[in-house]
């Protein structure tokens, strides 16, 4: 069964190879937010709700949108799909603030979280702003 799945993932590389960097970049970008959702999971059952919840959907929107991002670069067409997938981040970048808002403990450390929470919010929108291929490298890779 290993030996199927590692030859598939050969295959899938090497017909890929001539694909844009931004495939790479956007892979890249599944494992940092996948560790972000795994970091969140691990706060929740560790019972620190106000930073976990927020953090958890920000992994998952944003590991879910590099992976339909990724996956548009290397097999799909047009640009529809990534806008919607950077919409899908931007709406989860609100959510995730108002989660850690909403979450926040009532003494000292209200701010921290807050604040915390906040620029997870800030980083998440800022990729889904620049994630994807920008029209001309769609349009130079045919895939406009």
């Amino acid at each position: 069964m290993s030996g199927t799945f590692s030859r598939r993932i050969a295959v899938v590389v090497v017909q890929n190879a001539g694909k844009p960097r931004g495939a790479l970049r956007h892979g890249l970008a599944v494992t940092i937010f996948g560790l972000l959702a795994a970091y969140g999971v691990a706060g929740v059952f560790a019972g620190a709700y106000a930073l976990a919840v927020p953090m958890l959907v920000a992994g998952v929107a944003g590991s879910a949108g590099a992976i339909v991002i990724t996956l548009s670069i290397l097999r799909w067409r047009g640009l529809g799909v990534q806008r919607a997938a950077r919409l899908g981040m931007a709406v989860a970048a609100l959510v995730t603030v108002a989660v850690g808002v909403a979450l926040a403990p009532a003494g000292w450390e209200r701010g921290f979280v807050i604040a915390v929470d906040t620029g997870t919010g800030v980083l998440l929108a800022l990729f889904a702003a620049f994630a994807g291929e920008s029209g001309k490298e769609a349009a130079e890779s045919g895939r406009s």
